[in-house]
């Protein structure tokens, strides 16, 4: 992906040296890990969009590294625990505080270094959650709350992070798995990249963990948030892309993907993200391939969306191969039809093909709307088309007829 490389926009107040601390905050995050850019990036649209992730995939894939290195990078206050089916609250939200309970009959927690004061937090095996655990959990995700005793307490958390080997079928969890807005399945290094990954872990036996200074402080992360809702904002105007985006979600549904209102509503949030991430204040078509990091419910699914949003968004490398096809056979009439003699009976059959291209080059370029490399090829060669038609009339008086 070509990751703000289009840092454009709000050069007023200093946005662009913000942007480009972002650029510096993905790859500094994705440096050290062998073919982790994705989950890099993740990450970033998670912290971007003040959402939650859950990595699917076997233990080993530097998960949890890499979010600890996240938190690093933002020199966030970081949390980091294994849950088990045998893990207590008091091992997530703080032990009971003693003192309180006796002087003043408080039932209240010691919450310092805990999940609550976190901004930045990773729970490995998060479906092993109890039911104790979950109800606290949830409010906490969705509402940023923590009730300690007679207090309200809000929580600084921006972003938690999880993983789990699989997804859960139980009915109390589902609740729990929608609220993690994005999803990444994680695989294992490819075979092609193995001597690269044995490298580097060499490098770390050996050297061990190389601490780096923070690129990026919290406030700045929270400026760049609010030009994310800025441009959400802006999306609630744009029908095209809401009738878009209402599209897929229908085909979706209609792939028997499980698409929760919640989820379809977030999504736009993810998608404006995407558009910041990308240097932009607009929300454009591609943003929406984001999409394969949100609506996939099983691990099937994931394969699926990214095809059916490729398919249907169709991608400008896409729009450029089908142009590259529509040429060839555009060059080819024009070479056969200059070797036509006057009122060839093929004139028709020439004529017909001709309005069949131009058709599809007329639907190419509504469906491309602001990409200006497709709609200038596509104005090209809507000229050729024009001077071909010129030739058909001058050969055949029959050329527009029965077509």
């Amino acid at each position: 992906m070509g990751f703000l490389k289009n840092i454009k926009f709000m050069k007023k107040g200093g946005s662009n040296s913000l942007l480009e601390k972002l650029k510096l905050f993905y790859n500094a995050l994705s440096a050290p890990f062998i073919q982790r850019e994705e989950e890099a990036e993740v990450i970033v649209l998670s912290l971007l969009s003040n959402e939650h992730t859950l990595f699917i995939g076997e233990p080993g894939t530097a998960k949890s590294a890499i979010v600890r290195r996240a938190a690093s990078l933002l020199k966030a206050k970081y949390f980091y625990y294994v849950l088990n089916k045998y893990t207590e609250p008091d091992e997530l939200f703080g032990p009971i505080d003693i003192n309180e309970l006796k002087t003043k009959g408080i039932y209240k927690r010691r919450i310092e270094g805990k999940l609550p004061l976190a901004e930045i937090a990773f729970l490995d095996e998060i479906f092993n959650a109890s039911t104790a655990i979950l109800n606290t959990l949830l409010s906490l995700l969705q509402e940023r709350i923590f009730i300690n005793g007679d207090e309200t307490i809000q929580s600084p958390l921006i972003s938690l992070f999880s993983a789990s080997n699989d997804i859960p079928d139980e009915v109390e969890l589902r609740a729990l798995y929608d609220r993690l807005l994005f999803r990444h399945h994680v695989r294992p290094v490819s075979e092609s990249k193995l001597k690269e990954l044995f490298k580097a872990g060499i490098e770390i036996e050996l050297k061990g963990v190389i601490e780096e200074e923070p690129v990026m402080e919290i406030s700045e992360l929270k400026k760049i948030q609010e030009q994310v809702y800025f441009v959400l904002e802006k999306t609630k105007d744009r029908k095209d892309i809401l009738q878009q985006y209402a599209r897929l979600i229908v085909i979706f549904r209609e792939q028997g993907i499980q698409v929760t209102d919640r989820r379809a509503i977030k999504g736009l949030k993810a998608v404006a993200a995407n558009a910041v991430f990308n240097g932009r204040d607009y929300v454009e078509p591609k943003d929406f391939m984001v999409l394969k990091y949100v609506i996939p419910e099983t691990i099937d699914d994931f394969g699926k969306v990214a095809a059916i949003v490729s398919e249907e968004i169709r991608l400008p490398s896409r729009y450029l191969k089908d142009l590259e096809i529509l040429e060839r056979n555009i060059l080819r009439l024009r070479k056969e039809i200059r070797r036509l003699p006057t009122y060839d009976f093929r004139i028709i059959s020439y004529s017909r093909e001709l309005l069949i291209i131009e058709r599809k080059l007329r639907k190419i370029a509504r469906e491309a709307i602001d990409d200006n490399e497709v709609l200038s090829r596509v104005e090209k060669l809507l000229e050729i088309i024009g001077e071909i038609k010129d030739s058909l009339v001058s050969k055949s008086s029959l050329y527009g007829k029965d077509l």
